[in-house]
């Protein structure tokens, strides 16, 4: 048996799937705080590459936290067993993009990222997150995905310093974009899920923008026509909700 266990924690796939099953069962069955010491541990074991994204699994950790502090107990029936199966589904992504278990790392942490800041935006919605850790799960996911998945991340001379600066800076700007327009539509009185979508829409097609930006793509796709028509959207959502 013991044999057994470690062969298959000495495939990638099988470690990752025995890992998010341990969470899982971790998350339903222990408090908060020994389920989240315990995601440390599998996502620092092994340690290489950890450091990359650990940005990304500190805001995975405050926005996860959250929800399963304010919603969910120790054996709190079907919700905490979904709740559970779909935070470790959301912590295998990150651990097969910091280990490169994926081929294309980019498109799964972006569904990745996606996920979590619309979930940390209907938790702000809903009173569960406060507007401070929105902020840092934003700018964090921001910080992660600018300095990895654009030209930032290559390692020139130059692009140490005034390229990943730059990195830096967008990724605040992301953030402040985020929290200010949830802290302008949070005072329209919206239902939940339509402030969390109008807000999104907006975040989504400006941080798309500076990907491409960065990328040095801005003016060959249609970065700059997709950010403006997901304004309109975000815009025109919070006109026929708000009445």
């Amino acid at each position: 048996m013991a044999e057994k266990l470690k062969s298959v924690l000495k495939t990638p796939k099988l470690r990752l799937g025995v890992k998010a099953v341990a969470l899982a069962l971790a998350l339903y069955f222990l408090p908060v705080w020994a389920a989240g010491i315990l995601a440390a541990f599998l996502y620092f074991w092994p340690l290489t590459f950890s450091f990359s994204f650990v940005l990304s699994f500190i805001a995975f950790l405050l926005s996860a936290g959250s929800f399963f502090i304010a919603n969910f107990s120790p054996f709190s029936g079907w919700p905490g067993v979904i709740a559970s199966v779909i935070v470790a589904a959301l912590f295998v992504l990150l651990l097969g993009v910091k280990n490169v278990i994926f081929i294309r790392r980019a498109p799964f942490f972006f569904v990745f990222l996606g996920v979590i800041i619309f979930a940390s935006l209907y938790g702000f919605f809903a009173g569960i997150i406060h507007l401070p850790i929105l902020a840092l799960v934003v700018f964090f996911f921001c910080r992660d995905a600018l300095a990895s998945f654009t030209p930032a991340s290559e390692p020139t001379e130059w692009r140490n310093g005034w390229q990943t600066g730059r990195t830096g800076l967008l990724a605040v700007v992301s953030s402040l974009l985020v929290t200010e327009l949830a802290w302008a539509v949070f005072y329209l009185n919206l239902s939940v899920i339509w402030a969390t979508v109008s807000v999104f829409i907006s975040f989504s097609g400006a941080f798309y923008m500076i990907v491409e930006y960065l990328r040095g793509k801005l003016y060959q796709t249609n970065a700059p026509f997709i950010a403006v028509l997901a304004v309109i959207a975000s815009f025109v959502i919070l006109l026929f909700t708000a009445f």
